[in-house]
């Protein structure tokens, strides 16, 4: 499984969600950018890339998953804002943790919620995400030349 099969299988379970409605990719100088270069619109899911673990049997590859949605600069629109991305969030983790059976997941994980103020007053929820994927180390495959 590579980091591109990851992410699919990220990006496919973001855009089923019937709630939310653009997805973006990259680091946080390009949130507000969609993944396909649409308008942005909300509630949007922003998938942003952290450190990756490689080791002898497996591969642990980490994410920030940034769930937003606009709102009015009042601490009912914000709080409400928080807890609708915190359930879209746990959506998203349901979807995982019981569907998608490829992957080893620990359901310890930190969310964070926030508001920002980028072109949008927007507030949410930001999940650390990491996949565990089994993948041994095989030299056999690799592609070199046979050693002189």
């Amino acid at each position: 499984m590579t980091y591109k099969d990851v992410l699919d299988d990220l990006f496919d379970i973001i855009s089923r969600h019937k709630m939310i409605q653009t997805v973006g990719y990259g680091p946080l100088s390009d949130i507000k950018t969609p993944k396909d270069g649409a308008q942005t619109n909300y509630p949007y899911a922003f998938i942003r890339p952290t450190n990756h673990t490689i080791g002898n049997k497996q591969m642990i590859y980490r994410f920030d998953l940034i769930m937003m949605e606009m709102c009015q600069d009042t601490d009912d629109e914000i709080i409400q804002a928080q807890s609708d991305c915190h359930q879209y969030i746990k959506d998203i983790l349901a979807e995982l943790y019981y569907n998608m059976e490829k992957y080893d997941f620990t359901l310890n994980n930190s969310i964070t919620v926030f508001q920002e103020k980028y072109d949008d007053v927007v507030s949410g929820a930001t999940l650390q995400l990491q996949f565990v994927v089994r993948d041994v180390l095989d030299d056999c495959i690799a592609p070199f030349e046979p050693k002189a």
